[in-house]
């Protein structure tokens, strides 16, 4: 398995409010902070770390437990950066995506979600998404009210139904899929997802080389405008592992 890590503030914004969790060899997460000033990076960097160490005794789980585990873990990030949102003026009104990725090394992934960053799998040349955007427009969307064309259009696409830190009480989206030795996934920001179609991310895929397929989606959510902090990790199965300094970029 090889996990090849990017990250770039995009070409609008200055700061970076995205972060990226790797606890090799098994759990990986993208967080995409919201909130103004440096409030969105400190949510996401925040809810990060909590949700990192309340995931430290999966190893120890058994697989019965560890949908449930993950589920904690969100809701103990999301408990984390609510409380630092109300106890400080500053934060007021910060917030988050949260996706994650566990890999137990059986063939099976847990995932876990919260907010409109995504979870993709690439697998026999066909792209999935498996992550649900909690987004305004992704319910309109899901009632029939419009199409997935205008969906990806909509002025309202970017307000959040779901975020970590903002509400007390939230839904997590927590699934258990198999996977092959071939299988790429990818987790990624909005940053990605909304400057690069799902079309272009698979034509993307195609690309062998882990390393370079990385490089070509940053760059392509970049050459198409990067209105927006972009960040992604790509797990491929099939590779061998580099050394560290080879997979992980801070663009």
């Amino acid at each position: 398995m090889l996990v090849v890590t990017k990250t770039h503030p995009g070409l609008v914004r200055e700061n970076n409010e995205d972060t990226i969790l790797v606890q090799e060899p098994y759990i990986y997460a993208v967080a995409d902070g919201m909130g103004g000033h440096a409030s969105g990076e400190i949510a996401s960097r925040s809810a990060l770390k909590a949700f990192g160490a309340a995931t430290h005794s999966l190893r120890r789980d058994s697989s019965e437990h560890i949908r449930d585990t993950l589920i904690e873990a969100v809701k103990k990030a999301n408990n984390h950066v609510l409380k630092m949102a109300v106890s400080n003026d500053e934060y007021t009104g910060m917030g988050t995506t949260l996706t994650a990725v566990y890999l137990p090394g059986n063939g099976t992934a847990y995932f876990c979600h919260v907010g409109d960053s995504r979870l993709y799998i690439y697998r026999d040349n066909t792209l999935e998404k498996r992550s649900h955007d909690h987004t305004y427009v992704e319910d309109l969307k899901d009632k029939g009210c419009i199409t997935s064309e205008e969906a990806a259009i909509h002025p309202e696409r970017h307000i959040l139904m779901q975020a970590i830190g903002v509400e007390e009480n939230i839904h997590v989206q927590c699934e258990i899929f198999s996977i092959t030795p071939n299988d790429r996934l990818l987790i990624c920001s909005d940053g990605l997802s909304d400057m690069v179609t799902d079309a272009e991310i698979a034509e993307i895929m195609l690309e062998a080389d882990t390393e370079i397929c990385a490089t070509n989606l940053l760059e392509k959510a970049l050459n198409n405008g990067g209105r927006d902090n972009v960040s992604l990790i790509l797990i491929d199965m099939a590779q061998s592992p580099k050394k560290a300094e080879e997979v992980s970029e801070n663009v």
